[in-house]
């Protein structure tokens, strides 16, 4: 399973809905946004029935980069009853997403 490649609207959607949202805001000319994707993909596949595993591209939303406040990318934002709960810039490993997940599911 990948992660799902959403906009500003699909995102307010899914901000409604019953699981957890998490988010990867990311840009294609981003290496490191590049360089983790995989692993971002094994988390959507490992994670996908517990939550929504989504991608925001910042260079298509900027509204929604400015709105929720993203300063740098990759940031990972864990998204609960409709409100962030915490996030993760530029994690180093996949152990690292799953540390942060378990600290917010």
């Amino acid at each position: 399973m990948k992660a799902l490649h959403i906009d500003q609207r699909e995102f307010q959607e899914l901000l409604k809905g019953e699981k957890p949202l998490l988010v990867d805001y990311w840009a294609p000319w981003c290496g490191y946004c590049r360089r983790i994707e995989h692993i971002y993909d094994l988390i959507a596949g490992e994670y996908g029935d517990r939550l929504v595993v989504a991608k925001v591209n910042v260079d298509e939303n900027p509204e929604l980069e400015d709105a929720e406040g993203i300063e740098l990318i990759p940031t990972i934002r864990l998204y609960r009853d409709g409100k962030a709960i915490s996030s993760i810039v530029a994690p180093g490993s996949k152990a690292a997403i799953d540390a942060f997940l378990q600290e917010g599911l």
